[in-house]
């Protein structure tokens, strides 16, 4: 049972436990892009989906978009910003020049990214994770206000730019998007995709996402790498103010930061649902742009809501036993990200099990918690034999040599 126990008497078992928990919303949010072509009908909001929604569904939905989908990928990026500090306050302890090990270190994610991208799931999310992490090299040394008000500056002008740029490219172009063109082109890409994914061969897959996916998914990474970066940069000067290491003496910052996350986050991104619902009396195009641009703030806000109320749980040590499993899944967080591509890929597409377009959205969310649920039982299992999950082992050996 050694194998159980973190390696060294630094590891905060918090930031394991919030980085569990991410995993488990990352698999929520992404659920929607597996179960179905979900990237072709956020190109044409107001498109019809494959499948009609149940009152249930639509609950689930929203509920999902209130409290998941833009919250726990800035919490991985928050948690990756912290981590880097962490990793370079440790290089400097030993006397090592930071640069050449981040280099390496991004550069691992950057390949395995890619390879993630293209021959299992084209929603990666970490090829733009070491885009961005290229640029907090940039900010090492900085002072840690710096790198708050840049952390900040970034994530506020992404979401004022991105907001003015979909509302002007959908003014510009209103009159084509409520054209009958436009609906038909609309379902004639959601059936393609519906098509590929459900019954077509591996290399089937593969070409249509390099023809119609990559590019798209590619160039979006000039959009969305500030805002990645911002939080990076907010992790960051968490680090920095070592706030993880003296929960107990910075339980005031923590409160304060639960009501305020919680208190913006959670109206903020209930606009966003309601905007993105079928409640909303809003043309689908406006709701997409304007709704985009409240969840790339609301989102954060009601993360760093999250982060603070579970700091201020895994205070108490019962809660933080009870959560132990939760953190071994956060321990080896990279396998498991890449895991739950593998299985889902498996579960869906036509290589697999074929489910791709006829799974409800109550129904993913039940296979997503199965999914999580097999991944806290095999993690544990795992660090009964070993002390690091097989990616992050191999990531460790690269930075290193």
């Amino acid at each position: 049972m050694t194998s159980l126990t973190p390696r060294s008497n630094e590891r905060i078992v918090s930031l394991d436990i919030i980085r569990g928990f991410a995993l488990l919303g990352i698999l929520l949010a992404n659920m929607a892009f597996f179960k179905s072509p979900a990237l072709q009908l956020q190109s044409y909001p107001g498109a019809e989906p494959l499948l009609s929604l149940s009152q249930m569904d639509e609950w689930f939905q929203f509920l999902i978009n209130w409290l998941v989908v833009g919250k726990f990928y800035p919490m991985f990026s928050f948690l990756f910003g912290l981590g880097a500090y962490i990793f370079y306050t440790r290089l400097a302890e030993k006397g090592r020049e930071p640069k050449v090990y981040f280099l390496r270190r991004f550069s691992f994610l950057l390949g395995l990214g890619l390879i993630h991208l293209l021959f299992i799931w084209s929603g990666d999310i970490l090829h733009t994770y070491a885009a961005a992490g290229f640029l907090l090299l940039y900010f090492l040394r900085a002072p840690a206000k710096t790198v708050l008000v840049w952390g900040v500056s970034l994530i506020a002008v992404s979401a004022v730019f991105l907001t003015g740029l979909l509302t002007l490219s959908y003014a510009v172009s209103a009159d084509y998007f409520s054209s009958d063109a436009a609906a038909e082109q609309a379902q004639a890409d959601i059936s393609s995709a519906e098509s590929v994914y459900s019954s077509g061969s591996y290399l089937e897959l593969l070409g249509f996402r390099l023809s119609n996916e990559l590019p798209l998914i590619l160039s979006n990474i000039f959009f969305t790498v500030p805002s990645i970066l911002g939080l990076f940069l907010i992790g960051f000067y968490f680090g920095k103010k070592e706030l993880f290491r003296r929960p107990s003496a910075t339980s005031g910052f923590w409160r304060k930061l639960q009501l305020t996350g919680l208190g913006a986050g959670l109206p903020l991104s209930f606009m966003y649902a309601y905007l993105n619902s079928s409640y909303s009396s809003f043309p689908a195009w406006t709701a997409a742009s304007i709704g985009e641009g409240i969840n790339y703030i609301g989102g954060p806000l009601l993360m760093l809501g999250y982060v603070a109320s579970i700091v201020l749980i895994v205070r108490h040590e019962r809660f933080k036993r009870l959560l132990f499993p939760i953190a071994l899944v956060g321990r080896m967080a990279l396998t498991n990200y890449l895991l739950q591509s593998i299985v889902c890929a498996f579960i869906f597409y036509g290589f697999g099990l074929e489910l791709f377009g006829t799974v409800s959205v109550s129904t993913g969310v039940l296979i997503a918690l199965i999914i999580y649920a097999a991944q806290v039982i095999l993690t544990f299992f795992w660090f009964l034999a070993f002390s690091q999950g097989p990616l992050e082992n191999l990531w460790r050996r690269w930075t290193y040599r």
